[in-house]
């Protein structure tokens, strides 16, 4: 008879338990000991890594998180800089243009959360929730309510290069995301920074001829 396999239900909690107080009384005991001890490492090894990469979501520098393995930064930038989730999505599917989108429309909407998780920690802590709501007030005081983002474009940081929206994926150097708001009265213009990671590192909105902007 073979040994059982571990419950795809069960928690690391519950693995760790049955690894830690199993007795071996059988040849299937020993087998389905090391079955649990496996699927324990690999739960492990992801979970370690949603951990890493939300840490690194909040702003937490690889030496920090290093400092917390006992290893070095290169160590640990290397070990999980290859690895690193961004919720369902893999980084090269990163649509930057949409995601750009998705913060003025959640400005709209008054759902400054939404915007809040894809901010790096330091943004979060510049931009916050009544600094953005005010000037999007502002805005649609001005102009009206938001009926859509058009012509938009990513550009790389310094604005030499302009890519195609078949392009505007993951740049490991980040991205400026420029766009036209279209309100009811209006438009203005709309821009989004982005780091290497897809996370969000300036929100700007400007009136349509502006110049020389920040970034």
């Amino acid at each position: 008879m073979s040994a059982p396999q571990p419950p795809r239900d069960a928690t690391l909690t519950q693995l760790a338990s049955a690894v830690d107080s199993g007795t071996i009384t059988e040849s299937d005991d020993v087998v389905a000991l090391i079955r649990c001890a496996d699927e324990l490492a690999k739960r492990s090894q992801t979970r370690l890594h949603e951990l890493v990469a939300a840490a690194r979501g909040r702003g937490v520098s690889w030496q920090s998180i290093g400092e917390g393995l006992g290893v070095s930064r290169q160590a640990t930038f290397k070990r999980f800089n290859g690895h690193m989730p961004e919720g369902n999505e893999t980084r090269s599917a990163i649509d930057l243009i949409e995601r750009a989108t998705d913060v003025f429309r959640s400005l709209e909407a008054g759902d400054f959360e939404a915007i809040r998780v894809r901010m790096t920690y330091t943004c979060s802590r510049v931009l916050t929730k009544r600094k953005l709501l005010t000037v999007w007030e502002e805005v649609t005081t001005a102009s009206g309510r938001l009926q859509a983002c058009v012509d938009s474009t990513v550009q790389t940081p310094d604005g030499r290069s302009t890519l195609e929206k078949a392009a505007n994926r993951h740049l490991l150097g980040g991205a400026v995301v420029q766009t036209t708001l279209q309100h009811d009265a209006g438009e203005w213009i709309g821009r989004v920074a982005f780091n290497g990671s897809g996370r969000i590192t300036g929100i700007l909105i400007a009136p349509i001829a502006s110049q020389n902007l920040p970034f």
